[in-house]
């Protein structure tokens, strides 16, 4: 008997995008799947679309809550998933209709725990690639680890993913955390995962639009949270490895993120946070310098911001206006 893979879906207020993404998931060529719509509280028709699908087909679930965020979303859909693999669409999304096949059958022919892909971001007016270069990588527990902590392969986000649902047993997505809570939960996920499997096609289709989490102005969770994930997993690594050196870096880059975010330094109401993020890289300002595993990179922009913040700033802003970076995910 094939296996089957849970597919969980949290949903709020897209009653204009969730009967795509469902469309998607009930046209995949893998058949044997659990579809769990998890309506989020939504103030729209989002929940009558979903009842209405409800009717219709017998292999998707909904469960209707209030409002408390994606991750009590997920956290819902987890506990009544009955399939061997737990998978996650963003309702708001769609899926190739080969992703899930061809996910099941890497994690079975490769016996892993976890079983990726790449994606695209779809905009409007364009389409972007992560990376669809056809590679295919298996991943032990420390390269997974890796590759995950460095940006490498690994997509820290939950959508492009199936992993054994046993990975789950004792972890839940930490509902407090709003912003890089996926980063989070995976790095415990792939901790605990013997083997991972990656495959680079772009199956997951992650739209962008206005008013999604990715595209939104900046708020306090999106300053706050990413420190706070980054140091969690700083304090849960051994010190002197591999692993907690690329840790390392990527807490003092969200740091510096902070002083170089044009709209928290524009915004007086945020400018305390610049200040807290200087006071914690001049606190590790001996440790950066000192340390060989932190890049020359790093260290001259620690230095810009702490001692020529100004001059940085403008250097950086130029930059960034000619290259486009700080507009990468601009939906007008």
């Amino acid at each position: 008997m094939k296996n089957l893979i849970s597919i969980i879906i949290p949903a709020y207020n897209i009653e204009n995008y969730i009967a795509k993404c469902l469309d998607s998931l009930l046209n995949q060529t893998y058949r044997n799947l659990e579809i769990i719509v998890v309506d989020d509280g939504s103030s729209d028709n989002t929940g009558k679309v979903i009842d209405d699908y409800l009717s219709k087909y017998d292999n998707i679930k909904v469960i209707h809550k209030k409002n408390a965020g994606v991750s009590a979303a997920r956290n819902s859909g987890i506990e009544v998933a009955s399939g061997d693999y737990i998978g996650f669409v963003d309702g708001d999304d769609t899926v190739d209709e080969e992703m899930f096949e061809v996910l099941i059958e890497n994690a079975i022919k490769y016996d892993a725990d976890i079983s990726h892909c790449g994606y695209k971001m779809v905009f409007p007016s364009r389409i972007d690639y992560y990376h669809n270069t056809g590679v295919l990588v298996g991943q032990n527990n420390e390269i997974g680890l890796k590759d995950l902590l460095a940006g490498n392969r690994v997509e820290p986000g939950l959508w492009n993913k199936i992993y054994k649902k046993e990975l789950f047993n004792n972890i839940k997505i930490d509902e407090s955390i709003k912003i890089n809570e996926d980063l989070l939960v995976n790095y415990y996920l792939f901790k605990k995962a013997k083997k991972s499997i990656f495959y680079d096609k772009c199956f997951y289709n992650y739209t962008l639009r206005k008013g999604s989490a990715a595209t939104s102005k900046v708020n306090i969770n999106k300053i706050i949270d990413p420190i706070n994930v980054r140091k969690e997993i700083l304090e849960d690594l051994e010190k002197n490895s591999d692993l907690y050196d690329i840790a390392y870096e990527k807490y003092i880059m969200s740091l510096v993120g902070i002083c170089r975010n044009v709209q928290i330094r524009k915004n007086k109401e945020y400018k305390t946070y610049i200040d807290d993020a200087k006071k914690s890289l001049k606190y590790e300002i001996n440790n950066i310098i000192k340390n060989k595993a932190v890049s020359k990179k790093t260290k001259l922009m620690v230095i810009g911001n702490l001692y020529f913040s100004r001059i940085f700033y403008i250097i950086d802003d130029i930059h960034a206006a000619r290259t486009g970076n700080r507009t990468k995910y601009e939906v007008k």
